[in-house]
């Protein structure tokens, strides 16, 4: 036997199957002691990983649903103040008109009052220059009826006349 180089006797027969009755003991062994709790929290990680992939995706389709009602309602809000705007700016044209319109009311009113004003200025002095006029004929005629002297008469109406001033006789 010793001219082989591989020796299958019946020891090593043995011996190989002593060995592969171990292995599949420990395989049986380690398969209930290692592997089944090793693959049951690899399927409880796995079963994990899917829950919160669900609940991402679920977070995330609810993220997008808010997103959307909130661009929904900032697009109302928007709107809201633009109109709000536009109808302040609208009120402000018509209180500006009301302002003018009543400015202008009051003006006329100024003006017809300055008006009546001058013209009862304008009486008065009217009547003013009448008395002026009817005191300077008075004294003029005085002057006339005591001289004799018609030299003298045409001397005093001149000087009269200058004294009124060449308007002042003809407006009345």
């Amino acid at each position: 036997m010793d001219d082989r180089l591989f020796g299958l006797d019946m020891q090593l027969l043995f011996d190989v199957c002593v060995v592969f009755v171990f292995i599949m003991l420990l395989y049986i062994i380690m398969s209930r002691l290692f592997f089944k709790p090793v693959r049951a929290f690899l399927e409880q990680r796995k079963a994990a990983i899917e829950a919160d992939r669900e609940a991402a995706k679920t977070d995330d389709e609810a993220a997008g649903r808010l997103r959307a009602e909130y661009e929904a309602l900032l697009k109302e809000a928007n709107k809201e103040a633009e109109s709000l705007v536009s109808a302040s700016y609208k009120e402000a044209l018509k209180k500006k008109e009301e302002i003018i319109s009543d400015a202008k009311v009051q003006a006329l009113a100024i003006i017809e009052q300055a008006d009546k004003e001058a013209e009862i200025e304008m009486n008065r002095v009217k009547d003013d220059v009448k008395n002026q006029m009817t005191e300077l004929a008075s004294d003029i005629a005085g002057r006339f009826v005591t001289s004799k002297d018609p030299f003298r008469e045409a001397m005093l109406l001149e000087e009269t006349l200058k004294e009124m001033g060449g308007e002042a006789w003809q407006n009345s």
